[in-house]
């Protein structure tokens, strides 16, 4: 089968490197453009641009995956079928038209949940047990298409988007070419989605890593793993962000007496335990501005916290 690879970051990655392992090596990989990376924001290719050097396979990063050239050259690879796994960008009806076949879409949930951008943040913010990835026909409705083979794992309590990231990208690998097996025998399978099912993953934003001190110490854990590793979440403090790196929900009615950051407990094995509105919340790793990642108890005692004491909480924006 003659193929296309469309992907950008990490998770897209395996898929790529099973194509190649499997000898079903894509006539051509598009990415992203290169973009700024890193601390000093130099220009650095994707990730699945890098794979796809390392592979020795070709590779293009139109700004536009629609634009004139960049269809003129698929239409000359003439391709069975477009594979696509996080490429970033929307794909024309123009460029899907071209594809014998179609376009398939490697979806990092089990749809019709979590359609979207950021499927995999997503299923931990909301307290999903498991979740997924979905192979899916691609239309021009935002993850809408029918869908051909999903496969199930469970969501680990303590699992941050990261590993659940890594995780996922494993399974896509195999979502993938187990459905590629099956469109080789022959098979066809377009089962629609149920639309009433349908949640929606949005674009995760800069301003979403703030950590709300006044929503449920629960929430505020499980937004500290679905931010981690990027963008990060943070508590913001009346001397700058404080970086929280790993956490746990405490206890869900507030402390008598003890305002917002007021130290509650600090223990080495658990870590910094502070009163918020509807309850407390245990810091295990933290990342103060300008300086490394390092436990909360050693933050605290830098910062010399001691039970009683407070973490200048900011508050809120109204």
């Amino acid at each position: 089968m003659r193929l296309v690879y469309y992907g950008t970051p990490a998770l897209a990655v395996p898929p790529l490197e099973r194509l190649a392992a499997d000898g079903r090596a894509p006539l051509l990989v598009v990415s992203r453009p290169d973009r700024p990376r890193g601390r000093g924001l130099a220009t650095g290719a994707s990730p699945v641009k890098e794979a796809a050097l390392r592979l020795g396979l070709p590779v293009e990063t139109p700004a536009r995956s629609g634009a004139p050239d960049a269809l003129e050259r698929l239409r000359a690879l003439a391709p069975d079928l477009l594979v696509v796994a996080a490429y970033g960008q929307i794909l024309s009806p123009s460029l899907l038209s071209i594809p014998r076949l179609g376009a398939l879409n490697v979806h990092y949930s089990l749809l019709p949940r979590h359609r979207g951008a950021s499927p995999v943040a997503s299923a931990i913010l909301e307290g999903d047990r498991e979740t997924g990835v979905t192979t899916m026909w691609i239309t021009e409705g935002l993850d809408e298409g029918p869908t051909f083979l999903a496969l199930r794992t469970p969501i680990e309590p303590e699992e941050d988007a990261g590993t659940l990231g890594a995780r996922l990208a494993v399974l896509g690998a195999r979502c993938l070419a187990e459905t590629l097996d099956r469109i080789e025998r022959g098979e066809r399978i377009r089962e629609a989605q149920d639309p009433t099912r349908a949640t929606y993953a949005r674009k995760i934003r800069a301003e979403d890593a703030r950590l709300p001190i006044a929503e449920a110490p629960a929430l505020l854990a499980r937004r500290v793993r679905a931010y981690a590793p990027e963008p990060g979440a943070y508590l913001a403090l009346e001397t700058g962000r404080l970086l929280v790196l790993a956490a746990s929900p405490g206890r869900d009615a507030p402390a008598e007496g003890a305002a917002p950051g007021t130290v509650l407990r600090l223990e080495r094995e658990r870590g910094l335990e502070i009163a918020l509105p509807l309850g407390s919340l245990w810091l295990r790793r933290v990342k103060p501005e300008g300086r490394k990642a390092m436990a909360a108890p050693d933050y605290a005692n830098g910062a010399r916290l001691r039970a009683g004491g407070r973490l200048p909480l900011a508050m809120d924006p109204a």
